[in-house]
């Protein structure tokens, strides 16, 4: 068999706490070392490479270091970064990397993956693609909080310059450095010198990496026995509206929309307070000729004489939300600067001319306004319920709840066109509580969490018109009775919250939405579609997040973008092996190949099937009998070894993935099971005896004899071992 070619990973890396953001964009062999990321880095940002630096997965503590520098570490925790690959921890689009330089200054580095591209035919080449915004030198400056410093007083915005580096701004200033300036063609020549290395010992792609903590898993991740999230509960694949229509539905965003003509508007200048909000009369022409008042429905109400009397009493800008909202909003996301006593327009305006940039902009001004649901205080609620709960979030101060990803992303999952009840969904979480134990109290408290975040989402949400929002009547409200110390309102017996229930219903606009925060949150959010110029081991290690139909259309699209027989060859050669990561490979697989019927995939299956290859063999020839064509040399034994092989891949991620995997596929599994368990003793797979035992024992509640039958066999193996 042929080895499968390398593809290329085009990847977005930006240093955090900067605005506006500095970032750029690169493209680079997948099978790259970290240790070669990490080389990359240092050239995109312009660091010397003095100091420390180490790779982290996002919500982990697994980390990368570089085993040759002096370590304050943990080495039994830590992996050298030069025997993983950049495949290994990015194994799919939105997947996320940091990267720390520096621990005492603490550079950042956000690390995306956005698209997985065809393998390129030309020599092992970093190219840089793209990026924003320039990098002056910035070793030592003493991290994202002074370089903001000196960045700003370069470029006169009234920012106090840091003391201890005031002569560097200003030399930069007479070097005439601009900060909103980006070399692309001079990156890309020095990332020409660098050769991406690959990694010492590169595992076959998608196999498991085994570490002191648990083992890598295809989907990237350390699982342990209590770690079964990502794997076996997925978000379900979506497709996307286009990118035009997105735009359009997001310039339609009245608050956007304010936001970007206030932008326009102060083209030339505009002056402001020192409070960094426009001067009153100032304040008065935009809202009258921007017509902002239609963003105030009291003001939208007045006739236009009384309106210009109620605009005349105004005090400051900032006292008028239809003014300020959009004010603020575009001084956040950098569509405004503020120097020396005037607004004008920042360098990310002319961005939001096309398409991808206003929906940008769109998305990363909801994403802020989403990051307050996990607020306690913001929802009204005292942050000691976060900790009574082991809810807090130690980076936010004990303030976070780490549920609103929860209830975002049970939306994000509803179909297209439904609707999400959230009195159900608070319920359902509810009893969920109380499965894992939490007393009647306690799941309470996290069902009043629940509805509070989802009542903040709603309005979000409509707001920025990502989803659709019913409100039932008075008379449906509902009421949850609680004891809460520290609640308003509370009495001998309780407190009672009488909660409005609310139906949501995504916009397509809000479905990206969604989707980006999600993935800022590290969850995986994949696309239907976006597999198509993947390779086979990164197809059936996808797939496994796939429902039945999400799966079929990914699935048409990977075999049309190669054709019929390349296909078989990818796909037979992704089946070799007797590891568990093999095996959940070849549980894709057999999907995937049922799907080929040409005479050049039925040659490659054949020819599979009378190799002597262990997985590649067996998955051939099951795929021919499924098509009612035994091959030569395979006999029953075939399902024996099928039935074994299909239970394998979810044992080596887990025992209690195991469990789930009967629990899903029960219906099916357990008549052949029972029909075939007094024989399974007898197949030659090496995992027979640990799917034997482990079947047997998740079994037991469920149907006892034939769990019974199950461990009687997984005894015979022991024993025909031993003989």
């Amino acid at each position: 068999m042929t080895a499968e070619p390398v593809p290329t990973y085009q990847l977005k890396i930006a240093l955090r706490n900067t605005s506006p953001p500095i970032w750029r964009r690169i493209t680079l062999p997948a099978d790259t070392s970290l240790g070669s990321l990490h080389d990359i880095v240092q050239v995109c940002f312009g660091w010397d490479d003095s100091h420390l630096h180490c790779f982290a997965e996002p919500d982990t503590d697994v980390g990368f270091v570089d085993f040759d520098a002096p370590l304050d570490r943990d080495p039994s925790r830590d992996f050298d970064e030069e025997s993983a690959s950049v495949a290994e921890l990015l194994p799919f689009v939105g997947r996320r990397l940091e990267y720390t330089y520096d621990f005492g200054d603490n550079w950042r580095h956000l690390i995306t993956l956005e698209k997985i591209l065809p393998a390129s035919s030309g020599s092992r080449r970093v190219h840089c693609t793209g990026g924003r915004r320039a990098m002056p030198s910035a070793e030592d400056t003493g991290g994202a909080w002074a370089l903001q410093g000196v960045l700003d007083a370069v470029e006169n915005r009234p920012a106090p310059t840091p003391e201890p580096w005031t002569d560097r701004v200003e030399s930069l200033r007479e070097e005439g450095f601009d900060p909103a300036a980006f070399d692309r063609t001079a990156l890309d020549r020095q990332l020409a010198a660098l050769e991406p290395r690959r990694p010492k010992a590169t595992p076959a792609s998608g196999s498991a990496k085994d570490t002191p903590d648990g083992r890598r898993c295809s989907c990237g991740e350390i699982h342990d026995d209590e770690d079964l999230d990502v794997e076996f509960a997925p978000v379900r694949p979506v497709s996307l509206a286009p990118l035009a229509d997105l735009a359009d539905a997001a310039r339609q965003v009245p608050l956007i929309d304010a936001a970007l003509r206030l932008a326009h508007w102060c083209e030339g200048g505009r002056a402001v307070t020192s409070r960094d909000v426009l001067k009153p009369a100032l304040g008065r022409r935009a809202v009258q000729e921007l017509e902002l008042w239609s963003l105030d429905d009291e003001l939208g109400a007045l006739q236009p004489a009384e309106r210009d009397k109620r605009l005349g009493r105004l005090r400051s800008s900032g006292d008028l939300p239809c003014l300020d909202d959009p004010w603020q909003l575009a001084l956040y996301t950098g569509l405004l600067r503020i120097g020396a006593g005037t607004a004008r327009p920042g360098p990310d305006l002319a961005a939001t001319a096309e398409d991808e940039g206003v929906v940008e902009f769109w998305s990363r001004s909801l994403d802020g306004e989403l990051d307050i649901l996990d607020d306690l205080e913001s929802l009204g609620l005292p942050p000691m319920l976060s900790v009574a709960l082991g809810l807090e979030h130690e980076d936010k101060d004990g303030y976070g709840s780490g549920l609103a990803a929860v209830v975002l992303r049970a939306l994000y999952e509803v179909s297209d066109g439904e609707w999400l009840d959230t009195a159900l969904l608070a319920e359902a979480l509810r009893d969920s509580a109380l499965d894992d134990g939490l007393s009647e109290q306690e799941a309470g408290l996290v069902e009043l969490l629940l509805r509070r975040i989802l009542d903040q989402a709603a309005v979000v949400l409509a707001e920025y018109r990502a989803a659709e929002v019913e409100e039932k009547t008075d008379g449906e409200l509902d009421h949850i009775r609680l004891h809460v110390p520290g609640l308003q309102g509370v009495t001998a017996g309780g407190i009672d919250l009488a909660l409005p229930g609310i139906r949501l219903r995504l916009t397509p606009l809000g479905r990206h939405g969604l989707r980006e925060y999600l993935l800022t949150e590290g969850v995986p959010a994949p696309l239907i579609g976006e597999l198509a110029t993947a390779d086979a081991p990164t197809l059936l290690n996808g797939l496994l997040d796939y429902d039945e139909d999400a799966a079929r259309a990914e699935i048409a699209g990977w075999i049309s973008h190669r054709g019929q027989g390349p296909a078989a060859v990818q796909l037979i050669d992704s089946c070799a092996g007797l590891d568990a990561d093999a095996a959940l490979r070849r549980l894709s697989a057999t999907a995937v190949l049922a799907q080929l019927d040409e005479p050049t995939a039925l040659r490659v299956l054949r020819k599979a099937a009378a190799s002597q290859v262990p997985g590649c063999a067996q998955i051939a020839a099951i795929t021919l009998a499924g098509r009612g064509e035994l091959p030569e040399g395979h006999g029953t034994e075939l399902q024996l070894w099928w039935l074994v092989d299909h239970l394998w891949g979810p044992l080596g991620v887990a025992d209690e993935a195991l469990a789930t995997f009967l629990d899903q596929e029960g219906d099916s599994l357990l008549p052949l099971l029972d029909e075939i368990a007094d024989d399974l003793w007898r197949c030659d797979h090496p995992a027979t005896g640990a799917v034997l035992d482990a079947a047997g024992r998740h079994l037991r509640t469920r149907d006892k004899a034939l769990a019974k039958r199950l461990r009687r066999s997984a005894t015979k193996v022991g024993s025909r071992r031993r003989r």
